[in-house]
């Protein structure tokens, strides 16, 4: 796994120290060189890119809906205000403290989550077998980190690491269907599976008819679907409730049990450097995001 090798965790340290010496926007912008080999135009937006990353740097820090919908516990009461809460994992218990959580009551099956930042999850399949004092570590570890300090995800630094969730556990395999939303609408969806035990994810992008998208992306295997599930239009008309307040967001549903969940909002996708394979919809997809009047406001 990744995170446990020792460049990752160096790499790690690194993005803290530069994130406290160099200002926002040059992190950007060494970032998107090192990993998209693209300079970004911060000035001038249009590439979608350069949008998300100017999003991030400028309007999400303060946006207090964007802190709230990137808030792994705090969402939850933002879907149940859309009147969506069906669409909620079912919620086991919550802790402060990792030292709080009272083991004997939680099933032989759950899923431990921290509340601000990605994957901060661990998955437990068999109580049995679990490792109850590695997860405590891993958890008040998680707890101490400031996530957004990482790829420069300033709203992910504004969330206080305050919960740890527990839910249920919904199977071994699951499938994510992601709306990506610009400006209130859902425009394209992709579809990704294979993600639970670390395996490479694969993925696919179609548009909202199912019809499947010439593009890839070279760091995942690609994905086909057969047909869209039947609840397709139910999720999409959910999409489109939450995504009605923000210029974009992407809403994350994934599919168990012959129905779908909430997954999480996403509103910076691979951190504002998501590489597309043809280039052309970098732009393609930026000239669909109008953010224009929040620059203005800027300016």
């Amino acid at each position: 796994m990744e995170r446990d090798s020792l460049l990752y965790k160096i790499r790690r340290r690194g993005q803290i120290i530069a994130h406290h010496i160099l200002p926002d926007e040059t992190m950007a912008k060494l970032y998107s060189r090192v990993i998209l080999k693209k300079k970004i135009d911060l000035k001038n937006p249009q590439t979608f890119n350069e949008k998300i990353q100017w999003l991030k740097i400028h309007d999400y820090p303060k946006n207090p809906l964007v802190i709230q919908g990137a808030d792994k516990y705090a969402v939850r009461s933002y879907i149940q205000k859309k009147g969506l809460g069906k669409t909620l994992v079912p919620l086991i218990g919550a802790w402060e403290r990792a030292e709080d959580i009272d083991w004997d009551k939680l099933p032989e099956k759950f899923v431990l989550k921290c509340n601000h930042g990605c994957a901060y999850n661990i998955l437990c399949p068999d109580k049995k077998s679990f490792d109850k004092e590695a997860a405590i570590k891993q958890l008040n570890k998680w707890m101490k980190e400031d996530f957004g300090a990482y790829n420069i995800e300033l709203h992910y630094s504004q969330i206080k690491p305050h919960m740890i969730t527990c839910e249920e556990y919904l199977g071994e395999m699951i499938i994510d269907y992601k709306f990506f939303c610009f400006n209130g609408e859902p425009k394209y969806i992709y579809v990704s599976s294979d993600l639970v035990h670390d395996r490479q994810a694969h993925i696919g992008f179609f548009y909202l008819d199912g019809k499947k998208m010439p593009l890839i992306r070279d760091d995942y295997a690609p994905m086909d679907i057969d047909e869209l599930p039947p609840f397709f239009d139910e999720m999409k008309k959910d999409a489109v409730i939450l995504c009605q307040d923000f210029p974009f967001v992407r809403v994350d549903f994934f599919l168990a049990n012959n129905t779908y969940y909430f997954a999480e909002l996403t509103f910076t996708p691979s951190a504002g450097m998501m590489p597309f394979n043809p280039d052309k919809y970098d732009l393609e997809w930026g000239q669909q995001l109008d953010i224009s009047r929040l620059i203005s406001q800027k300016k």
